[in-house]
């Protein structure tokens, strides 16, 4: 009997041993994702920051682009006006 519970003890011990085992595993595991969660945080705040600034430049190069049609636009205007004038006062 008392080697019966000799054997149990010790099959007990390393199921004990292998359990701690899995469980320092298991928080190796969930350390590393923790950490790989938070570089991701990390990331995605440093890509919403840069797309912000991304679009802020976009939006002013489309205004400075627009701006620069409206002038041309004028110029043009202005050519076109001045031609239909020198056409006018050659007749």
């Amino acid at each position: 009997m008392a080697v019966t519970i000799v054997v149990s003890l010790l099959g007990l011990a390393v199921q004990w041993g292998t359990l701690g085992a899995d469980l320092r595993n298991l928080e190796r595991r969930a350390t590393a994702t923790e950490a790989e969660l938070a570089r991701v945080s990390s990331v995605q705040v440093t890509e919403a920051t840069q797309l912000a600034r991304l679009e802020a430049l976009v939006e002013a190069r489309f205004d400075g682009m627009a701006a620069e049609l409206g002038r041309l636009a004028r110029a043009v205007e202005r050519l076109t006006d001045a031609r239909s004038a020198t056409a006018r006062d050659s007749r």
